[in-house]
């Protein structure tokens, strides 16, 4: 949801959202409580809105709504890479106001009505949409007809900022703004001087490693005389992806790495909580009756034990016993030879398992005991983890969180039998990508997909 005019679209869209917020709660109370040409709360005597309590619940929603939307950040807009993941915080924001509304409720036992509650609440989710469309076409229409053309400036070579300018393309009104490339042939400030006359530059995009640190300081300079904004674009590949924020020692700035957004325990609690919900709900409702179904054709199968256990590696590589349902005969070479196609190991049963990744379900268990996760990178064999370390740069990144049942590479179709040096790469990339890049709508997105894709390949 990025926009090159995000700062004015964010103030509109505080408005808009403030007035829309008290218009929905006036729809409540009329919806509710209107009957005929009066005004009733639950008995004949006439509703008074200024005598009720509903005026001291008018000024909390207000002030929850101010808190909520900051804590979730909806208006910094251009902190959202994808519209998706805009929507997600925005309907999040209206759940936890909703949420605190009702604790607030019971809280004080006043027992607003709760189909009020509802009208206003639906109401305010409808009019938020709208009202926000308006705005923007609002907005839209007096650029074009002020003849209002801004300019955004990209300086570097096109391959250290190409996925910068497809990120603009993609996101931006180019209606309202174009982009201009320069190579890195020096500052050129003439030519800066010369686009900023034609299509006044509202933000220069420049490559830290296109330019020398004299060259970036008369850059700034220019940008502070002219009132531009200026992005210094970091992409040292190797450590780009990663999470880093600014502090100051001084006058020395610091740029520091986290190895993963779940290094915030924020964010981490809420990954947990959403470990515990989901795997509590597939324990009560799959595994309670399927778990003996299974056990019983899997002791059928072949002799040995229901479960095969195995130490794999987890958070900060530390080994941990996973576990599944046995799908191969009793074996000496379990704990160093991965399961093949058509591997004579592995039962009738055992094959039926695996096709439909029932035979991970027991893993479940591993969640609840806090050793993996829902979604995250598939555990390998301890031995597996020392050899693949060595051939493929940053594979020990994918350990900085817990391993999980599926993730981002499985979903991808990068599962199963690791049988050549490209399939590796492809999935360490992506695992690196989710670990780099972990949010809660990620991993349910994550989730749905894998039963999506576990339905669409075995039904």
């Amino acid at each position: 949801m990025y926009r090159n005019h995000e700062y004015f679209l964010s103030f509109y869209y505080r408005i808009v959202d403030t007035v829309v917020l008290n218009v929905a709660f006036g729809l409540g109370i009329y919806l509710r409580f209107y009957s005929g040409n009066n005004f009733n709360f639950q008995s004949n005597a006439p509703f008074d809105f200024l005598q009720s309590n509903y005026i001291g619940l008018l000024l909390f929603i207000n002030i929850t709504w101010f808190l909520v939307s900051n804590s979730q950040k909806i208006y910094n807009l251009q902190n959202f890479t994808s519209k998706n993941r805009y929507i997600f915080a925005v309907v999040t924001a209206i759940v936890l106001q909703l949420l605190i509304t009702v604790a607030f409720n019971g809280l004080i036992k006043t027992f607003y009505s709760r189909f009020f509650l509802l009208y206003t609440y639906i109401s305010f989710s409808a009019f938020l949409l709208v009202g926000r469309k308006l705005t923007f076409f609002v907005y839209l229409r007096k650029l074009k007809k002020n003849k209002i053309q801004t300019s955004i400036v990209l300086m570097g070579s096109k391959a250290q900022l190409s996925e910068v300018q497809e990120f603009l393309e993609n996101n931006i009104s180019t209606e309202t703004q174009k982009i201009v490339q320069l190579e890195p042939v020096g500052i050129q400030l003439q030519e800066l001087q010369k686009i900023n006359k034609d299509f006044p530059i509202s933000e220069l995009y420049v490559s830290l490693s296109g330019y020398l640190e004299d060259e970036i300081e008369e850059l700034s300079l220019f940008c502070d005389n002219h009132f531009i904004r200026l992005r210094l674009v970091f992409n040292w590949k190797k450590v780009g992806s990663q999470n880093f924020n600014v502090v100051n020692f001084s006058q020395t700035n610091i740029l520091k790495l986290s190895l993963t957004p779940l290094d915030d325990q924020y964010n981490a609690l809420i990954k947990r909580g959403l470990d515990l919900l989901f795997s509590v709900l597939v324990t009560v409702l799959l595994f309670s009756w399927l778990f003996p179904i299974i056990a019983i054709a899997v002791k059928f199968s072949s002799p040995g034990p229901v479960f095969f256990k195995q130490k794999r590696s987890g958070l900060n590589n530390r080994g941990f016993n996973c576990y599944k349902f046995r799908s191969m005969k009793q074996n000496a070479e379990a704990d160093a030879k991965q399961a093949t196609q058509n591997d004579p190991r592995i039962t009738k049963v055992g094959a039926f398992l695996r096709k439909t990744s029932l035979d991970e379900l027991p893993q479940f268990i591993n969640v609840l005991k806090g050793q993996m996760s829902i979604v995250g990178p598939r555990p390998h064999m301890l031995k597996h983890t020392e050899q693949y370390a060595n051939l493929v740069g940053n594979f020990m990144n994918r350990h900085a969180i817990k391993p999980g049942i599926t993730g981002l590479a499985q979903i991808k179709g990068f599962r199963g039998e690791i049988d050549d040096f490209i399939l590796l790469q492809n999935r360490v990339r992506l695992d690196r990508f989710y670990v780099n890049n972990w949010t809660l709508f990620f991993d349910v997105k994550i989730i749905f997909l894998t039963v999506f894709t576990m339905f669409k390949d075995h039904r």
